[in-house]
């Protein structure tokens, strides 16, 4: 040490705090480890129940067959799409026509969704209609009515 610069030195009470500080701090570390090796081995436990979980559900999924479309909602989807197309035909004949009125059966043109396709007519009037589209056994598929 040069012999013109003073020693610095602590004062034993700063010692003693500093001693304190750092076995608390000890302290609260070990708390700390024992509460993040517990909540590891919990996590760890969840973890591995849902890679079992997943795999039966892989090997579920691997042995189910291919499922298709079930041909009722196909064929619910295609009168859907075919009540719509004729609602809007019926909208459009009559916003088009001069009096502001709906065709006579004769006179409509059915859209082309709604070929092979059962439509039967509960009300055609001038100022309102409602049809039902229906499979081969009666069924109701689709519905659509205005005013």
């Amino acid at each position: 040490m040069p012999a013109g610069c003073p020693r610095a030195s602590l004062p034993p009470v700063m010692w003693v705090r500093m001693g304190g500080f750092f076995l608390l701090s000890l302290g609260l570390v070990g708390c700390q480890d024992g509460q993040a090796r517990s909540e590891n081995v919990r996590l760890a436990a969840r973890i591995s129940a849902l890679e079992q979980q997943v795999g039966r559900l892989q090997q579920a999924q691997a042995k189910a067959p291919a499922v298709a479309a079930p041909a009722e909602f196909m064929a619910r989807a295609a009168a859907q799409n075919c009540a719509n197309d004729l609602s809007r035909t019926l909208e459009t004949f009559r916003q088009d026509s001069i009096d502001g009125v709906y065709p006579a059966p004769s006179r409509l043109m059915l859209p082309d969704s709604c070929g092979g396709q059962t439509i039967q007519w509960v009300r055609l009037t001038g100022k309102a209609y409602a049809f039902t589209l229906v499979d081969e056994g009666g069924a109701e598929l689709a519905r659509a009515s205005g005013p």
